[in-house]
C-alpha cells in the first residue's frame, strides 16, 4: 500500500501542490523561530562561558527567589547592592584552596555616543546598554584582554571594547560622557579590550574604571560580587563550600560552571516562552491549512472513486484503503514539513544576517537544531493525517458497484447533522461566553476564550447552511451583474456548500483574528489613550536609564520657572502575609489634583492609613481592617481607609511620609509636573530639558499626548508583528480557495468542454471562476469580520478589571480586509482560471472526470 501511495503523489504532483505549500508556509514558521532562539541561547551560552568561566568561584547575594529555590542569583547583567566589605574579601582569601579574591562592582551608567543631544524623549536611551565593571587588571576575572593603550590607573580614566569605541565615535585620548545616575562624568579613554575570543557582546558596551572611581559613581563602599581565583589542582566546588562558612547570610558561593549553566537555563526558560508564542501561529497557519487539506483530499477521493472502485473489485479492502489515503497524506507531509524546514532555516539566516547588520551580533552559530526537526516533522504530520482522516474513511465506505459507475461522484449526504452538531457547539460558545461577561464569575476571560473557540468550531460547521441560501439569493444579482457567467458562478457554489463552506471558513479564520486582534488593540489604544487624558498635569517625567528619577533632576524641575508644583509616585515591593504585593506611595495633598486616579475617596483621606487595590478587596479585605506591611526598613500595621478600583496599577497605596518610615529609600518613579496657569507649556519643557541636558541627559519629559502618541506607536508596532505572524494564515487561506478551485476545475473538465463546445467563450470560463473565488472570499471575510469584532469586543468586555472600558471597532481596518478579500479572490483565481479556459474542448469532453 505504501508503493501505491507513493506513485500516486509521484504521478500527480499538481493536485497536492498547494496542500504541501500550505503545510510547508506553517512548518517554516516553527522552523524559523526556533532557529533562531537556539541560535540566541547559543550566543548568549558563549557569553555566559566567557563572563564565568574563567573565574572558579563566584561569590554573590543571594535574591529571595533563589532562597525560595526558584530562580538565580542575582537579575541578568543587572547591578545588585554592594553587600560586601573588605572583611568578607580577607575571609574569602583566608579560606584553604583560594589564590586571589577581587571585589566587584558593576555602575548603573551609559556611555554616550560623541556629541549625543538630549531630546527628552522617552525612547532617547543614549545608546546601547552599558556594562561598566571596576579594573582589576586580572584577565580572568576582568575576562577582557587589553588590545590598545593601557588600563585604567588613575580616577578619571576608562577603557572600551574594541567595537563599541569606534562606533560610539570615540578614540583614545578621546573625553567620553557617561551618564550616571547622579549626572553626567567625563572620562577620558586610556584603552580598548577585547571581550573573551571574540568580543561578542550581544550588541551592549563594555567598560572599565578604576575600583576608586566606580566607587565614587556607585556611592556605595563595598563590593556587589567577589570573584575567586583558586590554586592549581583545587577542587573548585570544594573551595566554594568552604567559602560558604565564611560568608554572611543572604549571599553564597558558586563555581564558575555552575554560574554560567545557571544564567544559561533562565534564559532558555525565557526563550521558551518565545517558542511558545511562535507554535501558537504555527499552530493557527496550520489550522487554516487543514482545511485545505480535507478539501483537497475529499475532491481526490471523489476524482478517483472509480480507480477505487476497481481496486475494491480486485480484492483490497476498505481497511487497506484508507491505509493508503493516509500513507499518502504521510508522503505529503514528510515532503512538505521538509521544505518548511529549509524555507524556514534559511529565513533564520535572514533574519539573523539583518539584525546583525542593524543591531550588532546577537546570535550564536545559526544551525538547526533537533527540537526544530522535531517539532516541525510533528506538526505537519499530525495536522496532514488528521486533515485526511475523513476523506479516507468516506473512501473506504464506498461500495464497489456503486464506484465503479461511470457517474459516481462524491456522496451527496444531507447537511443536518452537520447542522446539528454545529447549531451545538455554537450554543455551548454563546453560553460560554455569556457566563463569562454577564455571570460574575472569577477571571472570567477564561470562558470567554472557551466559549469562542467553541464559537469559531460552530459557525465553521453551519457556515454551509448558510452559504446555500447565500448562494441563491445572490444568483439573481450576479446574473444581472456578469449574465450567464454570475449565475453559474453561484450554481457551482451551492452545488458544492460543504467544499464552499470549508474554502470559506479557512479565509474566515486568518480574517477573523485580524478583526479580534485589531479590535482588541483599537480599544487598548482608546484606553492609553483615556489613561493620559485623566493626566491634569502639563508634564510628564521619569528616568530611561534606572527608572527613578534622580533628585538632582527633581530639583532642576521644581525649582524651574513656570513650574507650580511636582506630584511624585514611587512603586515599591512590599511584605504582605508572607507574600511580596506592590505598594506605591503618592503625595496625597497633590496627586488627586495632578491625574483622576481610580480610588475611594480623594488622596487626602489616606489619613496616614493605606488604599488597597482589587486583588486585596478579593482577599476579604475591607475598609476598617488593619493590614501589616513590611519594607525593607520596617514593619507598619496600617488601617484600610479607601479603596483604588483598577486591577494592576498596585496592591497598596500611601502617602509618601508612611513609605519613607517602610523603606531606607523612597525613589521617584515618575513625576507629573502642574504649570502655572499662565505658563507656555513648549517653553517651560524646552527651559527645563536645557537645565537637565548638562547633568542628567537621560531623564525624559514629555507632555501627555506626545506620551499617548508614543504609546500608540508601540501598540501598532505590536499589532504589525502579530499581523505579520497572521499573514501566513491569511495566505494559507488563499491558497485553499486557489487550490479548491483548481481541483474542482480538474473535476468540472468535462462540463467545462461542454460549455465551450456550446459557445461559451474563454473569457466567460475566466469570469465565472473568478466569481466565484470572490464570492467565497468576500463570504468568507465578511464572517471573519462578524465573528472578530464580536468576540474582540467580548474579550475587552472581559478584560474590565484591568480597565477596558471602552470597546473601540477598527473601522477602517475592516474597510481594508474588505477590498483585500475582493483582491484575493481575483487573485487566487487566476491559475485555476487561466487552466479552465486553456482546455481543449475534445480532450475535455472525452474525460471521464
Amino acid at each position: 500500500m505504501f508503493r501505491l501511495a507513493y506513485k500516486s503523489v509521484k504521478h500527480n504532483p499538481k493536485r497536492l501542490l498547494l496542500t504541501a505549500v500550505a503545510v510547508a508556509l506553517g512548518v517554516a514558521l516553527v522552523s524559523a523561530t526556533l532557529t533562531l532562539t537556539n541560535a540566541l541561547s547559543s550566543g548568549f551560552n558563549s557569553l555566559f562561558s566567557e563572563i564565568y568561566g574563567g573565574t572558579d568561584v563566584i561569590v554573590e547575594q543571594v535574591a529571595e527567589e533563589q532562597a525560595d529555590g526558584t530562580g538565580s542569583g542575582n537579575e541578568m547583567f543587572a547591578a545588585g547592592e554592594s553587600t560586601f566589605d573588605a572583611q568578607d574579601l580577607a575571609a574569602i582569601q583566608a579560606v584553604d584552596g583560594v589564590s586571589g579574591a577581587y571585589g566587584g562592582l558593576q555602575v548603573t551608567a551609559t556611555v554616550l555616543a560623541a556629541g549625543f543631544e538630549p531630546t527628552g524623549d522617552l525612547m532617547s536611551s543614549g545608546g546601547p546598554p552599558t556594562q561598566m565593571f571596576n579594573w582589576t587588571g586580572e584577565p580572568d576575572v576582568d575576562r577582557a584582554t587589553l588590545i590598545d593603550g593601557a588600563g585604567p590607573a588613575a580616577d578619571g580614566e576608562i577603557v572600551l571594547d574594541v567595537d563599541s569605541a569606534p562606533s560610539l565615535g570615540y578614540e583614545i585620548g578621546d573625553s567620553v560622557t557617561v551618564a550616571t545616575v547622579d549626572g553626567v562624568t567625563e572620562l577620558t579613554l586610556v584603552g580598548t579590550v577585547r571581550f573573551g575570543e571574540s568580543n561578542s557582546l550581544q550588541g551592549a558596551v563594555l567598560a572599565y574604571v578604576t575600583e576608586s572611581e566606580a566607587h565614587a559613581l556607585t556611592g556605595e563602599d563595598g563590593y556587589q560580587q567577589i570573584s575567586v581565583l583558586t590554586e592549581d589542582g583545587a577542587d573548585n566546588e570544594a573551595v566554594a563550600t568552604a567559602i560558604n562558612e565564611v560568608l554572611p547570610d543572604g549571599t553564597r558561593a558558586i563555581t564558575g560552571e555552575a554560574k554560567a549553566a545557571e544564567q544559561a537555563a533562565e534564559l532558555d526558560d525565557i526563550l521558551q516562552y518565545i517558542d511558545i508564542f511562535a507554535i501558537a501561529f504555527a499552530l493557527i497557519a496550520l489550522f487554516v491549512g487543514s482545511y485545505i487539506i480535507v478539501n483537497t483530499f475529499r475532491i481526490i477521493v471523489t476524482q478517483r472513486t472509480r480507480e477505487f472502485g476497481l481496486m475494491r473489485a480486485i480484492g483490497v479492502t476498505g481497511r487497506q484503503l484508507r491505509s493508503m489515503i493516509l500513507l499518502e497524506a504521510v508522503v505529503i507531509a514528510i515532503v512538505a514539513s521538509t521544505i518548511g524546514i529549509i524555507v524556514g532555516y534559511l529565513g533564520a539566516l535572514g533574519m539573523s544576517a539583518l539584525v546583525e547588520a542593524f543591531s550588532g551580533d546577537l546570535f550564536g552559530t545559526v544551525t538547526l537544531p533537533p527540537d526544530a526537526l522535531l517539532w516541525s516533522y510533528a506538526l505537519g504530520s499530525l495536522v496532514t493525517l488528521v486533515s485526511a482522516l475523513l476523506p479516507a474513511i468516506h473512501a473506504s465506505s464506498i461500495s464497489p458497484m456503486e464506484a465503479l459507475r461511470e457517474s459516481a461522484t462524491e456522496s451527496k449526504k444531507p447537511l443536518k447533522m452537520r447542522n446539528v452538531v454545529g447549531g451545538a457547539i455554537t450554543l455551548l460558545g454563546l453560553v460560554g461566553i455569556f457566563v463569562g461577561l454577564y455571570t460574575g464569575v472569577a477571571d472570567p476571560y477564561w470562558y470567554v476564550g472557551a466559549g469562542a473557540m467553541a464559537l469559531i468550531i460552530g459557525v465553521t460547521l453551519l457556515a454551509a447552511q448558510v452559504l446555500v441560501p447565500l448562494a441563491f439569493g445572490l444568483r439573481d444579482v450576479l446574473t444581472r451583474m456578469f449574465k450567464i457567467d454570475g449565475k453559474l458562478a453561484a450554481n457551482n457554489i451551492r452545488r458544492e456548500p460543504r467544499r464552499s463552506a470549508n474554502t470559506a471558513a479557512a479565509l474566515m479564520i486568518g480574517v477573523m483574528l485580524l478583526a479580534l486582534v485589531a479590535t482588541f488593540t483599537e480599544s487598548l489604544k482608546t484606553v492609553v489613550t483615556s489613561q493620559f487624558t485623566q493626566i491634569n498635569a502639563e508634564l510628564f517625567v521619569l528616568d530611561t536609564q534606572t527608572g527613578v528619577v534622580p533628585q538632582g533632576a527633581m530639583d532642576i524641575i521644581t525649582s524651574a520657572d513656570g513650574v507650580d508644583y511636582v506630584s511624585s509616585l514611587s512603586i515599591n515591593s512590599v511584605e504582605f502575609e508572607g507574600m511580596p504585593e506592590s505598594l506605591v506611595a503618592v503625595e496625597a495633598e497633590t496627586a488627586d489634583a495632578a491625574y483622576d486616579y481610580d480610588n475611594e475617596p480623594d488622596f487626602t483621606e489616606l489619613d496616614g492609613g493605606v488604599f488597597i487595590g482589587p486583588d486585596i478587596q478579593d482577599r476579604g479585605v475591607e475598609v476598617g481592617d488593619q493590614v501589616t506591611l513590611t519594607g525593607d526598613a520596617d514593619t507598619l500595621t496600617l488601617e484600610v481607609t479607601g479603596l483604588y478600583n483598577t486591577a494592576e496599577d498596585g496592591s497598596f497605596w500611601v502617602e509618601w511620609s508612611t513609605a519613607e518610615q517602610m523603606y531606607e529609600e523612597v525613589g521617584v518613579v515618575q513625576g507629573l509636573v502642574v504649570l502655572d496657569e499662565d505658563a507656555d507649556v513648549d517653553e517651560v519643557q524646552a527651559d527645563i530639558l536645557e537645565q537637565l541636558s548638562a547633568e542628567y541627559p537621560l531623564v525624559a519629559l514629555q507632555q501627555p499626548d506626545q506620551l499617548a502618541a508614543l504609546a500608540n506607536t508601540f501598540i501598532d508596532l505590536i499589532l504589525g508583528v502579530i499581523s505579520a505572524l497572521l499573514g501566513a494564515a491569511l495566505i494559507i487561506a488563499i491558497l485553499g480557495v486557489a487550490n479548491t478551485l483548481l481541483l474542482s476545475v480538474t473535476e468540472r473538465t468535462r462540463e467545462i468542454g461542454l460549455l465551450r463546445a456550446v459557445g461559451v467563450r474563454k473569457s466567460s470560463i475566466w469570469r465565472m471562476i473568478t466569481i466565484e473565488s470572490m464570492v467565497m472570499a468576500v463570504f468568507g471575510t465578511v464572517l471573519g469580520m462578524i465573528l472578530g469584532v464580536g468576540l474582540g469586543a467580548a474579550l475587552v468586555r472581559a478584560l474590565e478589571e484591568f480597565g477596558f472600558t471602552t470597546i473601540a471597532i477598527p473601522w477602517i481596518w475592516l474597510i481594508i480586509y474588505t477590498v483585500g478579500a475582493a483582491i484575493a479572490g481575483v487573485v487566487a483565481a487566476i491559475w485555476p482560471a487561466w487552466r479552465a479556459s486553456r482546455m481543449d474542448i475534445l480532450k475535455a469532453i472525452a474525460t471521464d472526470g
